[in-house]
């Protein structure tokens, strides 16, 4: 008999130390939150992007069926669209918004300035001139979030290189994003110094790129595409434009490589997303404290496209090919 119930004492602890462990085990699991975004447009970098963020809110352990309510919309590149979509999302009350690219993060300020809703953006060349922020130590406002630039002087010097012979470097740019007008604003001051002028062409929405590239083409040496939704959106009719003046296209945006520019020099924007989710962790962990300062890309890489460059007969120099983290031959 004392044997029999000292059996099911032991029974009865054991089961009870399941429970106990199990209990841990939830308590440990981050609780449920919903994460909304809204993407600018759909191209490589922003997608990719929005992979990092995804993937870094999993490595926290934040996964869709399970903890997080995940929800991707894209503006097709349209700020009226861009808007409506943070209309919806506010007004679903979300954990925390997520704005990838300029104008999609543009969309959500006077619902975070007003204290309606946290948000943090991803892919912002430049979060001061684009009124998201007006200290990127101390943010305030409920934004923060990681911006893609990186300084222009290194991808100047890789042009020279490139093209040594190169005096005109052209540039297409939607004149409605923040981002790319202050991007030109800063190659306007910084090329004479490379003794590079600067030719300007504007695009406003995608179905103007083709023509604009083409007039771009045959007034300048070199086009540059740096961060502009608007043209990565229609890389393949500027490269046809440039294939055509036999000229190089450069870009800031690694994910354009395999397009048929030739070269670039940029963020792994697969990092920037991942560089955004863990603070939108962060975030949401510490719901009480003031949003973290602005993030900028921790390293760039460069990405050489050996075929495009040979095609324009350009003879990349060895040593630049030894930096480049991803080569296609």
């Amino acid at each position: 008999m004392k044997k029999s119930l000292f059996i099911t004492f032991i029974i009865a602890v054991f089961c009870w130390s399941l429970s106990i462990a199990a209990l841990a085990v939830n308590n440990d699991k981050p609780k449920k939150i919903s994460v909304y975004i809204n993407q600018t447009t759909d191209h490589p970098a922003l997608d990719t992007t929005t992979k990092g963020i995804i993937a870094a809110l999993a490595n926290s352990e934040y996964r869709v069926n399970d903890n997080l309510d995940l929800r991707i919309e894209s503006a097709q590149g349209m700020a009226t669209l861009s808007q409506q979509i943070a209309n919806k999302f506010v007004g679903q009350a979300p954990t925390i918004v997520v704005g990838v690219g300029t104008v999609a993060a543009q969309s959500f300020i006077k619902y975070a300035k007003l204290g309606q809703i946290k948000m943090v953006f991803s892919t912002v060349t430049d979060p001061l001139g684009a009124g998201l922020v007006n200290n990127i130590q101390r943010p305030g406002g409920n934004i923060s979030g990681v911006s893609n630039f990186v300084q222009l002087e290194p991808q100047l010097e890789l042009f020279k290189k490139l093209l040594p012979s190169l005096k005109k470097l052209g540039i297409l740019y939607n004149p409605g994003e923040a981002n790319s007008v202050s991007i030109v604003q800063k190659l306007e001051k910084l090329c004479p110094k490379f003794d590079l002028t600067l030719v300007k062409q504007t695009a406003s929405k995608t179905a103007d790129v083709a023509q604009s590239a083409a007039k771009l083409a045959v007034s300048s040496e070199a086009i540059f595409i740096s961060n502009d939704n608007t043209a990565l959106s229609a890389m393949q009719s500027i490269i046809k434009a440039a294939n055509e003046a036999t000229i190089p296209v450069f870009v800031s945006d690694t994910d354009a490589i395999g397009s048929g520019a030739v070269a670039a020099l940029g963020p792994n924007q697969y990092q920037v997303g991942w560089q955004t989710g863990k603070m939108i962790v962060r975030i949401v962990q510490d719901s009480d404290s003031a949003l973290p300062a602005v993030e900028f890309p921790e390293s760039t890489e460069l990405y050489l496209d050996l075929n495009a460059a040979k095609k324009l007969g350009i003879n990349v120099p060895q040593d630049i090919v030894k930096q480049a983290a991803k080569i296609i031959e």
